[in-house]
């Protein structure tokens, strides 16, 4: 689905049921900045920060933060959960990856968690692209989340229920095809409200492909914190068969 009209209006609706919730923590994302991008504080812009939940964790890191989201719901609850922290701030902006202008940068590193891949792959390509040429600085690490097919494709025409501060009814299909998943939720007994998001899904060595021109090298790939080893054979044992993604370090290509 290349029209994009709908990530507005999925995320704002869901925001609105998981403010319902007590506000969680996400301390790992924050941590791999340092982890996987070398010690120190840091110059870090969020691709797609949500409800803020890892841009205030890494602000409280340290890190200076600015974080960016289509969705003005979602950059409210950000908002909100920033002043409640009472710690550094990050800067939040509402706005498209695509158009985007933050008014600082460049950055040492650009995070991208849970969300690469909504729109068309020539649109991941100016995305990242923007990454290289506009925001790193040289020398400068992207850390992004990839969707991988394996788990999305088997969770094709199944429906769970899970609680996103509400009970929720949640529907996923896969295009084998166009490599894209549906995600769908309702509140429990009122399918008419439902709403939908879609992604893209690559496998490593199609993301590879994605990248390459870019101005951006892959330097690591990791599952859970463990490595990928890209270069090698993988079988049925790999535990990419049972991930909903991976996460890649993308190195800027000039030198400093």
């Amino acid at each position: 689905m290349d029209d994009n009209a709908w990530i507005p209006a999925y995320f704002d609706q869901m925001s609105s049921w998981a403010e319902q919730r007590p506000w969680p923590r996400n301390d790992e994302q924050a941590a791999s900045v340092e982890r996987l991008t070398g010690p120190g504080a840091k110059d870090v812009l969020e691709l797609g920060c949500g409800e803020g939940i890892t841009a205030v964790a890494m602000a409280a890191l340290g890190h200076r933060v600015t974080a960016v989201d289509l969705s003005p719901v979602r950059i409210g609850i950000a908002r909100r959960r920033a002043e409640a922290a009472e710690g550094p701030q990050p800067t939040f902006l509402q706005g498209d990856f695509l158009t985007v202008a933050p008014d600082s940068g460049p950055f040492d590193c650009v995070v991208c968690f849970n969300c690469f891949g909504t729109g068309t792959d020539a649109e991941q390509r100016r995305v990242l692209r923007r990454v290289a040429d506009e925001w790193l600085r040289p020398g400068g690490r992207a850390v992004i989340d990839v969707y991988g097919p394996w788990r999305w494709a088997a969770s094709a025409g199944k429906t769970t229920r899970g609680r996103h501060g509400v009970e929720l009814v949640n529907y996923n299909d896969f295009d084998p095809v166009n490599g894209r998943w549906l995600d769908r939720w309702w509140p429990v007994g009122e399918p008419e409200k439902a709403v939908t998001q879609y992604g893209r899904a690559y496998t490593p060595a199609d993301f590879a492909l994605l990248v390459d021109g870019t101005g951006l090298t892959v330097e690591r790939a990791e599952l859970d914190g463990e490595p990928l080893d890209l270069a090698a054979e993988h079988d049925a044992a790999s535990p990419l068969w049972q991930a909903w993604e991976y996460r890649v370090v993308l190195r800027h290509e000039r030198s400093e």
